[in-house]
């Protein structure tokens, strides 16, 4: 838990601490760590959530050497597409904020030095941020392999160390154990209410309804659909699988309807059908002709 809560700490502390408190952080998780490689922890801003059409805009790193050196760096990239609207709204990065910046492919060489031979560290780079990187890599003309490296996700070992279970809320919030009951719902559900009860005393937001659908409902401020077979960019679904993908579901519905009523009548989430049925229902009818 003593290396999770510096990884933690890690991903945060890039713009909000002082360089010094950052190279005191790194040269002890240099010592906790027992560094075979050294272990390069970053973190990316990107153009939108699609691995294989969106760019990176920004990478901050920190690499930490065993015998506790440290190099740093926070490098803006001209992505040389448009920034969809829903990262921008996160991260506030504008395409007119990098024209003058280098592109990544400009910057590769660099980027390869830092990155190549190394172990990994971050906070949920498994499923984003290296695949990412790998992409960038590749359109540079290299082959970023990271297969068999050593990788530190913050996230991993969080979900695997503080599970999102029943058990592990009870125990966070109401600092009690709780045995989950397969057979006995009125004592889980007892722990349930308890959960409930300390998360209203901890987050006074939740006494606003609106704030309340917001976080369960609103699909706007969503990356991917709970299935994720979509994803939205600039307020459009797009195909986050199948032949389609990452092309726009309002486009698919105008050439390939049939593909999306194959969907509707296969084993799908009603979610995913419910977001094709909307796309057909909007998309314009074909016109036939009489002669």
């Amino acid at each position: 838990m003593i290396l999770l809560s510096y990884l933690l700490k890690l991903k945060n502390i890039f713009k909000k601490v002082s360089d010094t408190k950052l190279e005191f952080s790194a040269k002890n998780l240099s010592k906790l760590a027992d560094l075979k490689k050294p272990l390069v922890i970053f973190n990316v801003e990107t153009t939108g959530w699609s691995l294989t059409a969106d760019k990176i805009i920004e990478i901050a790193y920190v690499k930490i050497w065993k015998d506790g050196r440290v190099k740093k760096d926070n490098i803006l990239l001209n992505p040389e597409i448009k920034i969809s609207k829903e990262s921008e709204e996160i991260h506030g990065v504008k395409n007119m904020d990098l024209k003058n910046n280098p592109t990544f492919k400009k910057k590769s060489q660099e980027l390869w030095d830092i990155f190549y031979n190394c172990g990994y560290g971050g906070f949920n780079i498994l499923d984003f941020d290296l695949p990412i990187l790998k992409r960038e890599f590749l359109r540079a003309g290299m082959d970023f392999n990271y297969a068999t490296a050593n990788i530190l996700d913050s996230k991993t070992i969080y979900a695997h160390m503080e599970p999102r279970t029943l058990s592990g809320a009870y125990k966070y919030y109401c600092r009690k154990e709780h045995v989950l009951h397969a057979s006995k719902v009125t004592t889980n559900i007892g722990a349930v209410t308890e959960v409930l009860k300390e998360q209203y005393k901890k987050y006074g937001m939740l006494k606003d309804w609106d704030f309340v659908f917001r976080i369960h409902n609103a699909q706007g401020n969503k990356h991917e659909d709970v299935s994720r077979k979509f994803y939205w960019r600039n307020g459009k679904a797009h195909f986050n699988f199948s032949k389609y993908k990452d092309m726009p579901l309002s486009k698919v519905a105008r050439i390939d309807s049939e593909f999306l009523r194959w969907i509707i009548g296969a084993d799908f989430s009603e979610e995913t059908k419910n977001i094709i049925g909307v796309a057909l229902r909007k998309a314009p009818k074909k016109r036939y002709s009489n002669k």
